[in-house]
Protein backbone atom coordinates (compact mmCIF):
# COMPACT_ATOMS: atom_id res chain seq x y z
CA UNK A 1 0.00 0.00 0.00
CA UNK A 2 1.14 3.54 -0.61
CA UNK A 3 -0.16 6.63 1.13
CA UNK A 4 0.22 10.27 0.22
CA UNK A 5 -1.14 12.97 2.48
CA UNK A 6 -0.52 16.67 2.82
CA UNK A 7 -1.72 19.07 5.48
CA UNK A 8 -0.93 22.68 6.22
CA UNK A 9 1.77 22.83 8.92
CA UNK A 10 1.48 24.22 12.41
CA UNK A 11 -0.99 24.21 15.26
CA UNK A 12 -2.47 21.62 17.56
CA UNK A 13 -4.83 19.10 16.00
CA UNK A 14 -8.43 19.09 17.07
CA UNK A 15 -9.44 15.80 18.69
CA UNK A 16 -11.93 13.84 16.61
CA UNK A 17 -15.44 13.78 18.04
CA UNK A 18 -18.51 12.24 16.34
CA UNK A 19 -21.96 13.41 17.39
CA UNK A 20 -25.42 12.93 15.79
CA UNK A 21 -26.38 15.70 13.36
CA UNK A 22 -29.79 17.33 13.29
CA UNK A 23 -30.50 16.85 9.59
CA UNK A 24 -30.32 13.07 9.96
CA UNK A 25 -33.15 13.13 12.51
CA UNK A 26 -35.54 15.44 10.66
CA UNK A 27 -38.34 14.14 8.40
CA UNK A 28 -37.32 14.52 4.77
CA UNK A 29 -40.19 16.93 4.08
CA UNK A 30 -39.55 19.16 7.09
CA UNK A 31 -39.05 22.70 5.73
CA UNK A 32 -35.85 23.04 7.75
CA UNK A 33 -34.47 19.85 6.18
CA UNK A 34 -35.45 21.00 2.69
CA UNK A 35 -33.67 24.31 3.29
CA UNK A 36 -30.61 22.59 4.77
CA UNK A 37 -30.27 20.32 1.72
CA UNK A 38 -30.38 23.47 -0.42
CA UNK A 39 -27.64 24.95 1.78
CA UNK A 40 -25.52 21.81 1.28
CA UNK A 41 -25.83 22.10 -2.50
CA UNK A 42 -24.61 25.70 -2.24
CA UNK A 43 -21.72 24.67 0.02
CA UNK A 44 -20.72 21.90 -2.38
CA UNK A 45 -20.51 24.51 -5.13
CA UNK A 46 -18.48 26.90 -2.98
CA UNK A 47 -16.04 24.16 -1.94
CA UNK A 48 -15.74 22.72 -5.44
CA UNK A 49 -16.79 19.26 -4.29
CA UNK A 50 -17.67 18.05 -7.79
CA UNK A 51 -14.21 18.95 -9.09
CA UNK A 52 -12.49 17.38 -6.07
CA UNK A 53 -14.34 14.09 -6.57
CA UNK A 54 -13.78 14.07 -10.33
CA UNK A 55 -10.06 14.68 -9.86
CA UNK A 56 -9.87 11.85 -7.34
CA UNK A 57 -11.83 9.50 -9.60
CA UNK A 58 -9.64 10.34 -12.60
CA UNK A 59 -6.58 9.53 -10.50
CA UNK A 60 -8.05 6.31 -9.17
CA UNK A 61 -9.49 4.79 -12.38
CA UNK A 62 -7.56 3.41 -15.33
CA UNK A 63 -10.72 2.46 -17.26
CA UNK A 64 -14.30 3.76 -17.32
CA UNK A 65 -16.46 2.29 -14.56
CA UNK A 66 -19.41 0.04 -15.34
CA UNK A 67 -21.28 1.20 -12.27
CA UNK A 68 -21.01 3.90 -9.61
CA UNK A 69 -22.68 3.71 -6.21
CA UNK A 70 -23.01 6.83 -4.08
CA UNK A 71 -23.36 6.20 -0.35
CA UNK A 72 -25.49 8.73 1.50
CA UNK A 73 -26.68 10.08 -1.83
CA UNK A 74 -29.46 12.30 -0.44
CA UNK A 75 -31.15 14.01 -3.39
CA UNK A 76 -28.70 12.50 -5.92
CA UNK A 77 -27.79 15.85 -7.46
CA UNK A 78 -24.08 15.65 -6.73
CA UNK A 79 -23.68 12.35 -8.58
CA UNK A 80 -25.81 13.77 -11.39
CA UNK A 81 -23.39 16.71 -11.63
CA UNK A 82 -20.49 14.22 -11.91
CA UNK A 83 -22.40 12.28 -14.58
CA UNK A 84 -22.92 15.41 -16.65
CA UNK A 85 -19.15 15.98 -16.73
CA UNK A 86 -18.21 12.38 -17.54
CA UNK A 87 -21.11 10.88 -19.55
CA UNK A 88 -19.29 11.22 -22.89
CA UNK A 89 -16.07 9.65 -21.62
CA UNK A 90 -17.89 7.06 -19.49
CA UNK A 91 -20.95 5.92 -21.47
CA UNK A 92 -23.61 3.64 -20.06
CA UNK A 93 -22.54 3.75 -16.40
CA UNK A 94 -25.15 2.34 -14.01
CA UNK A 95 -25.74 4.83 -11.18
CA UNK A 96 -27.02 3.64 -7.80
CA UNK A 97 -28.13 6.24 -5.26
CA UNK A 98 -28.09 4.71 -1.79
CA UNK A 99 -29.46 6.39 1.31
CA UNK A 100 -31.41 5.35 4.36
CA UNK A 101 -33.96 8.04 3.49
CA UNK A 102 -33.35 9.05 -0.12
CA UNK A 103 -35.02 12.19 -1.43
CA UNK A 104 -34.28 11.69 -5.12
CA UNK A 105 -36.83 13.40 -7.35
CA UNK A 106 -38.17 11.58 -10.44
CA UNK A 107 -36.69 14.26 -12.69
CA UNK A 108 -33.24 13.56 -11.24
CA UNK A 109 -33.54 9.89 -12.20
CA UNK A 110 -34.82 10.96 -15.63
CA UNK A 111 -31.81 13.28 -16.03
CA UNK A 112 -29.43 10.36 -15.42
CA UNK A 113 -31.24 8.30 -18.03
CA UNK A 114 -31.14 11.16 -20.52
CA UNK A 115 -27.35 11.03 -20.22
CA UNK A 116 -27.40 7.31 -21.01
CA UNK A 117 -26.79 6.34 -17.39
CA UNK A 118 -29.43 3.94 -16.03
CA UNK A 119 -30.14 4.94 -12.42
CA UNK A 120 -31.80 3.35 -9.46
CA UNK A 121 -32.58 4.60 -5.97
CA UNK A 122 -31.76 2.24 -3.08
CA UNK A 123 -33.36 2.93 0.31
CA UNK A 124 -31.23 0.97 2.76
CA UNK A 125 -28.95 1.17 5.74
CA UNK A 126 -25.40 1.05 4.42
CA UNK A 127 -24.44 -1.93 6.58
CA UNK A 128 -27.50 -3.90 5.47
CA UNK A 129 -26.60 -3.12 1.86
CA UNK A 130 -22.95 -4.11 2.31
CA UNK A 131 -24.05 -7.40 3.90
CA UNK A 132 -26.14 -8.43 0.89
CA UNK A 133 -24.66 -11.16 -1.33
CA UNK A 134 -22.59 -9.69 -4.13
CA UNK A 135 -20.83 -11.59 -6.87
CA UNK A 136 -18.06 -9.16 -7.81
CA UNK A 137 -15.60 -6.55 -6.61
CA UNK A 138 -15.71 -4.20 -9.59
CA UNK A 139 -17.97 -1.41 -8.35
CA UNK A 140 -16.78 2.16 -7.97
CA UNK A 141 -18.12 3.64 -4.74
CA UNK A 142 -18.20 7.33 -3.90
CA UNK A 143 -19.32 9.30 -0.87
CA UNK A 144 -19.56 12.94 0.11
CA UNK A 145 -19.97 14.12 3.71
CA UNK A 146 -20.87 10.56 4.73
CA UNK A 147 -17.88 8.71 6.17
CA UNK A 148 -17.33 11.24 8.97
CA UNK A 149 -20.52 9.97 10.65
CA UNK A 150 -18.66 6.77 11.65
CA UNK A 151 -15.90 6.05 14.13
CA UNK A 152 -14.09 3.13 15.73
CA UNK A 153 -15.40 -0.35 14.90
CA UNK A 154 -18.25 1.01 12.77
CA UNK A 155 -15.86 3.01 10.61
CA UNK A 156 -13.62 -0.02 10.07
CA UNK A 157 -16.64 -2.23 9.33
CA UNK A 158 -17.82 0.32 6.75
CA UNK A 159 -14.43 0.44 5.04
CA UNK A 160 -14.06 -3.35 5.07
CA UNK A 161 -17.47 -3.74 3.44
CA UNK A 162 -16.60 -1.18 0.78
CA UNK A 163 -13.28 -2.89 0.05
CA UNK A 164 -15.04 -6.23 -0.41
CA UNK A 165 -17.28 -4.75 -3.14
CA UNK A 166 -15.24 -2.08 -4.83
CA UNK A 167 -12.35 -1.75 -7.21
CA UNK A 168 -12.12 1.90 -6.19
CA UNK A 169 -13.51 4.09 -3.43
CA UNK A 170 -13.38 7.87 -3.30
CA UNK A 171 -14.80 10.16 -0.63
CA UNK A 172 -14.78 13.86 0.16
CA UNK A 173 -15.19 14.67 3.85
CA UNK A 174 -14.87 17.68 6.16
CA UNK A 175 -11.28 18.53 7.07
CA UNK A 176 -10.80 18.69 10.81
CA UNK A 177 -8.83 21.79 11.61
CA UNK A 178 -9.02 25.29 13.04
CA UNK A 179 -9.65 27.08 9.74
CA UNK A 180 -12.58 24.82 8.73
CA UNK A 181 -13.94 25.14 12.28
CA UNK A 182 -13.80 28.94 12.07
CA UNK A 183 -15.54 28.79 8.68
CA UNK A 184 -18.27 26.54 10.04
CA UNK A 185 -19.18 29.20 12.62
CA UNK A 186 -19.65 31.83 9.90
CA UNK A 187 -22.16 30.07 7.65
CA UNK A 188 -24.96 32.33 8.82
CA UNK A 189 -23.25 35.13 6.89
CA UNK A 190 -24.07 33.38 3.60
CA UNK A 191 -27.65 32.60 4.60
CA UNK A 192 -27.43 29.02 5.89
CA UNK A 193 -30.22 28.01 8.24
CA UNK A 194 -29.91 26.88 11.85
CA UNK A 195 -29.74 23.17 10.94
CA UNK A 196 -26.84 23.68 8.54
CA UNK A 197 -25.01 25.98 10.95
CA UNK A 198 -25.33 23.48 13.81
CA UNK A 199 -24.38 20.43 11.75
CA UNK A 200 -21.43 22.14 10.05
CA UNK A 201 -19.67 22.62 13.38
CA UNK A 202 -20.27 18.98 14.34
CA UNK A 203 -19.09 17.85 10.90
CA UNK A 204 -15.75 19.60 11.27
CA UNK A 205 -15.20 18.05 14.71
CA UNK A 206 -16.02 14.61 13.18
CA UNK A 207 -13.90 15.19 10.08
CA UNK A 208 -10.48 13.82 9.17
CA UNK A 209 -6.91 15.03 8.92
CA UNK A 210 -3.50 13.59 8.11
CA UNK A 211 -3.63 9.90 7.19
CA UNK A 212 -6.48 8.88 9.51
CA UNK A 213 -8.63 7.24 6.83
CA UNK A 214 -5.66 5.40 5.35
CA UNK A 215 -4.81 4.04 8.79
CA UNK A 216 -8.43 2.98 9.35
CA UNK A 217 -8.48 1.31 5.92
CA UNK A 218 -5.37 -0.71 6.76
CA UNK A 219 -6.83 -1.79 10.11
CA UNK A 220 -10.14 -2.73 8.48
CA UNK A 221 -8.84 -5.05 5.79
CA UNK A 222 -8.15 -8.67 6.70
CA UNK A 223 -4.93 -10.37 5.68
CA UNK A 224 -5.06 -11.58 2.11
CA UNK A 225 -7.45 -8.81 1.07
CA UNK A 226 -5.07 -7.75 -1.70
CA UNK A 227 -3.02 -4.66 -2.30
CA UNK A 228 -4.56 -1.21 -2.46
CA UNK A 229 -3.14 2.13 -3.56
CA UNK A 230 -4.20 4.80 -1.08
CA UNK A 231 -4.13 8.56 -1.44
CA UNK A 232 -5.28 10.98 1.21
CA UNK A 233 -4.90 14.75 1.33
CA UNK A 234 -6.33 18.04 2.43
CA UNK A 235 -8.22 19.63 -0.47
CA UNK A 236 -8.87 23.34 -0.62
CA UNK A 237 -9.49 25.18 2.63
CA UNK A 238 -12.17 22.92 4.10
CA UNK A 239 -12.18 19.44 2.53
CA UNK A 240 -10.34 16.14 2.98
CA UNK A 241 -10.19 13.63 0.14
CA UNK A 242 -9.44 9.91 0.36
CA UNK A 243 -9.08 7.45 -2.53
CA UNK A 244 -8.43 3.70 -2.48
CA UNK A 245 -7.79 1.72 -5.66
CA UNK A 246 -7.38 -2.03 -5.89
CA UNK A 247 -3.84 -2.64 -7.18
Amino acid sequence: MSVAFHEPPGGVRLPRRVRPELLDALPADDPRAVRSRRDLRMLNRIMGTRSLLLRALDGALTAPPRGIVELGAGDGRLLLALARKRARRWPGVHASLLDMRPVVAPDTVAAFRALGWPADVVAADVFDWLARPYAGDDAVIVANLFVHHFEGERLERLLAGIAARARAFVCCEPRRGWLPLAGSHLLGLIGCNEITRHDAVLSVHAGFSGDELSAAWRRALPRGAGEWRLHESAAGAFSHVFAATRA
